[in-house]
Parts: structure tokens; C-alpha cells; sequence
């Protein structure tokens, strides 16, 4: 069940749906969020433990929701960008990648870029119906341990090894399944316009990163937002981003 709070929350009893993508994970989203914009959450159950990456928008108790099948998963975050931590502070273990684990300590508008992207227009429906952009409110939510650069998350029959790939933001992180070709790749690969332009995006990061990630076995890729990526589509992608990069500087 959730933790004890006074954060506002959602009443609409749809507002997370979950898809399962592959045996033991399983793809959860707020549908009423614009597309683009809508975070991927992905929960991945393991013999020993339950992980979740990312935490969404934080307007529907993302820890009710999973209390049925994934009761006390360890919160793995990607970054900390609005979109991704919202509901953080409802669990207990939360880990995030130590560039930007005071974003956690104190999250604002400013700092996790709500102030540019998010807009209550973006909702059908509003979570409630007098929302407006100014209504959401990030609680703090420190991480519990830090991780970084060859971690590995062990699940049981699972082993996740933690990739920095900094470039979207100087925290980003993946996760890699080298025994089933899985990669997590949260905000670092996607499909659709690659944001590189926030202040905390580092072009020249982004293109060793994404240079790094073309080179994985991937089978099968897991991103943060948009379709999930077959490893031909998630190595067009990465070319595509490059190419474009190499086009801009020529």
C-alpha cells in the first residue's frame, strides 16, 4: 500500500496501465499524459527481488498500483528530470546515480525542468479538474544508496549492470541484461526528437555515450519514452542521431 502522505493524488482509478513485455517485465505508463512526454516505467521481477525503473509524474500512487504483484521493488532512477521521479518519495529503497542525486534532496521546478515542459493542456483528462502545471509538487526523496558505472543490481535469476551514459543529463544511466540481450535505456535512446538542448545536455557526452550503447548485443531495447526498440531499430536510431550530429558540423 502507499506510505503515509499528504501529496495530492489522482482519483481516476486508471490512471497507470501496465503491459507485460517479456517474461518477469512488465511496461507501466500514465495514458493521460501527452505520448511523447510520458514516461516509460518499466518493473522487472526477479526470484530474490522486484526492481522498478522510474517513478513517473507522481499524480497517481505508483506504490498502490504495483502493491498487488511488485509490493516492495527497489526504485531505480534513471535521471532526475520531472517526468521520471514524481512518485520517489513512496518507496523506500531509491537509487539514483550520485551527479544528480541532490536533485532528490530538493526537487523544483526549475531543477527537474517541469518549469519548461510540463502544461496542463498536455493532460486528457487533467488528473483533477481544476490541475494546473503549478499543481505538481515533487517531494523529497534523498536516495537511499547511490549507484554508478558497473554496479550490478542482482534480482535472483537477474543481473543488471549499471551503465553512466551521460548526455541527456550528467546522471543518465542505463541497464544492461547481457544475458538476454536486454538494455534499459531510459532517456539516452529513444524514438522521437532526442533532447539535447536542456541545460543539463552535453552534446559531445551524448555522442560517446550513444557511440558506446551502438556497440552492446542488444536484442532487445527498453527506452524511456516511445516504443519498445528491436536491436535493428535501436542501432537505426543511434546512427540516425549521428548522422544528424555529423550533418549539423559539416
Amino acid at each position: 500500500m502507499s506510505i503515509p502522505t499528504r501529496h495530492r493524488f489522482t482519483d481516476q482509478p486508471d490512471w497507470f496501465v501496465q503491459q507485460e513485455l517479456a517474461e518477469g517485465v512488465f511496461h507501466v505508463w500514465e495514458p493521460a499524459y501527452r505520448e511523447d512526454y510520458r514516461c516509460n516505467m518499466y518493473v522487472v521481477k526477479g526470484s530474490s527481488s522486484d526492481l522498478i525503473l522510474d517513478a513517473g509524474l507522481g499524480l497517481g500512487s505508483l506504490r498502490a498500483y504495483l502493491a498487488p504483484f511488485a509490493p516492495d521493488p527497489l526504485l531505480v532512477l534513471s535521471h532526475g528530470h520531472y517526468d521520471h521521479i514524481g512518485s520517489g518519495f513512496e518507496f523506500e529503497r531509491r537509487v539514483i546515480h550520485a551527479a544528480e542525486a541532490e536533485i532528490l534532496e530538493a526537487p523544483t521546478h526549475e531543477n527537474t525542468y517541469a518549469d519548461l515542459l510540463l502544461a496542463e493542456g498536455d493532460f486528457a483528462p487533467k488528473p483533477w479538474d481544476s490541475f494546473t502545471a503549478a499543481d505538481w509538487v515533487a517531494e523529497p526523496a534523498p536516495a537511499t544508496d547511490l549507484i554508478g558505472e558497473g554496479d550490478v543490481l542482482d534480482l535472483g535469476d537477474r543481473r543488471f549492470t549499471v551503465l553512466h551514459t551521460p548526455g541527456h543529463s550528467w546522471g543518465s544511466i542505463c541497464l544492461w541484461d547481457e544475458a538476454r540481450g536486454f538494455l534499459f535505456c531510459a532517456d539516452t535512446v529513444y524514438s522521437g526528437e532526442i533532447f539535447d538542448h536542456l541545460p543539463c545536455s552535453n552534446i559531445p557526452a551524448y555522442l560517446q555515450s550513444m557511440r558506446r550503447l551502438r556497440e552492446l548485443p542488444v536484442h532487445t531495447a527498453f527506452p524511456g519514452h516511445g516504443p519498445i526498440l528491436s536491436g535493428d531499430a535501436f542501432r537505426e536510431t543511434i546512427d540516425t542521431y549521428l548522422e544528424s550530429k555529423q550533418r549539423e558540423n559539416t
